[in-house]
């Protein structure tokens, strides 16, 4: 990850988008000439590419369309800047060039959710709370449909309902995508904290629950970087999470730069960047992670809800 990069140009935030990785590349080349003690034109004509003082420019502010590759290399290199510096600096250009899948999707994908899925795809580590529902990212498709169709029935208006279904066959193409990250090479540690009230519940019935429990079980036991943990009831009850749904994003291998964003049900969300906001959160989620036990409690209490939800026949 940039983190270096980033360190030295400011900012709490780190490029969770093709435009702020821009921003932080052309931030970085004016800091390097500043360090380098040169002026605009000490560069004219001595760097491949840069012919004028409108290119350099270009190459600072942000007029230019893109960012050229070979040029940001050529001009770091003039600069004097580390050559591991200068990788995580390449890496942050073709992140600029790069056209996120969500894109295809505005319309059901609006700028706070195309961030999260931003955050997530950056991100060293995920660690999500959630109370009420299963996290998305573990969510089966029947499970996903049952939830919306509970959310949208309340229109009764034919029109409103034939638009809501298109809407929610959309947003289920969004929730398959968005899964896939799970399954990369360089997927991100993701670790599930999910309160026992929620899969306590009927959630779409009992198939469809039965579908689901099954899903984390076996997500559980075979997928090496996804970390599932149930938190009995009896645990929530020694103190309530400081809010129901809340996931840290770790950018990079240490705490620098984590993100916490809090959802809302149906409402969006909230962020919150600065340290001294997102330690109580991240020590309340420590917190609850240590009371929920290890891995083979939180397969006992699937397997318990899943016999339960089992015909007898």
């Amino acid at each position: 990850m940039q983190g270096r990069v980033l360190a030295l140009v400011g900012g709490h935030e780190p490029p969770t988008t093709p435009s702020a990785a821009e921003r932080v590349v052309r931030n970085y080349l004016r800091y390097l000439r500043k360090q380098a003690g040169m002026k605009q034109r000490d560069v004219v004509g001595r760097v491949e590419g840069i012919g004028s003082l409108a290119a350099v420019s270009r190459y600072e502010t942000g007029s230019t369309r893109k960012l050229d590759e070979d040029t940001i290399v050529a001009l770091c290199r003039f600069y004097g800047a580390p050559e591991a510096l200068i990788d995580e600096t390449v890496l942050l250009v073709r992140q600029s060039l790069q056209q996120s899948w969500w894109s295809n999707y505005a319309d059901v994908v609006d700028n706070n959710l195309a961030r999260v899925f931003a955050t997530e795809a950056i991100s060293k580590g995920v660690r999500t709370y959630q109370e009420v529902n299963v996290p998305g990212m573990l969510q089966t498709a029947t499970y996903t449909r049952a939830l919306m169709q509970d959310y949208y029935r309340m229109s009764v208006d034919e029109g409103t309902c034939r638009k809501n279904q298109e809407l929610m066959e959309r947003r289920l193409e969004v929730r398959r995508q968005r899964q896939t990250l799970l399954e990369q090479p360089d997927a991100p540690d993701y670790q599930a904290l999910i309160a026992e009230s929620a899969i306590a519940k009927h959630t779409g019935g009992k198939i469809v629950m039965r579908e689901q429990l099954r899903h984390l079980l076996l997500v559980a036991e075979n997928w090496p970087r996804v970390h599932i943990r149930i938190l009995p009831h009896a645990a929530q009850e020694q103190g309530s999470a400081r809010h129901h749904s809340m996931t840290l994003f770790k950018p990079y291998d240490g705490d620098e730069g984590q993100l916490l964003y809090l959802e809302n049900t149906n409402r969006g969300g909230e962020y919150l960047v600065e340290p001294g906001e997102v330690e109580p959160y991240q020590a309340c989620m420590d917190d609850l992670w240590a009371r929920a036990g290890g891995k083979n409690e939180t397969l006992d209490l699937l397997e318990m809800y899943i016999n339960k939800l089992t015909d007898p026949r």
